[in-house]
């Protein structure tokens, strides 16, 4: 059976369905490991913090970005992807994803996670030795 009578054979709510879905670009994203945690600066041009989905399940962080609807004109040249953004990360069983920080400047989402308190590096004494 050829692709075409195989796509003519589906209920027409599949094929509405299929072409429906919304494609994505995966922001650029840089990690930074400190102390306390881990820093997470995705680049979003064209997203508004409102159009911003984070959520935290199952040890995935998920974040789907909504790009505002382009300013009139057509464009004429263009190196940048602006577009809905969405990109998943495991987190490690280190990461506490109860303190989980975000806030978006100029089209730069910074994610802020904490590492839980055993996974922190702690400072151990030293004690003297007991003279007897």
């Amino acid at each position: 059976m050829s692709r075409e009578q195989q796509l003519a054979e589906k209920p027409k709510s599949e094929m509405d369905r299929a072409t429906k879905q919304t494609e994505y670009y995966q922001p650029a994203v840089d990690v930074s490991e400190t102390t306390d945690g881990l820093v997470l600066r995705y680049d979003m041009p064209g997203v508004h913090k409102d159009n911003v989905d984070i959520t935290v399940e199952g040890g995935i962080l998920r974040v789907i970005g909504k790009a505002d609807a382009e300013e009139s004109g057509r464009a004429v040249y263009r190196e940048t992807r602006v577009g809905d953004y969405r990109r998943e990360f495991s987190l490690s069983e280190d990461v506490d994803t109860g303190h989980v920080e975000a806030e978006m400047t100029a089209g730069v989402l910074t994610i802020r996670l904490s590492k839980k308190e055993h996974a922190r590096p702690r400072r151990i004494e030293i004690s003297t030795e007991a003279q007897g």
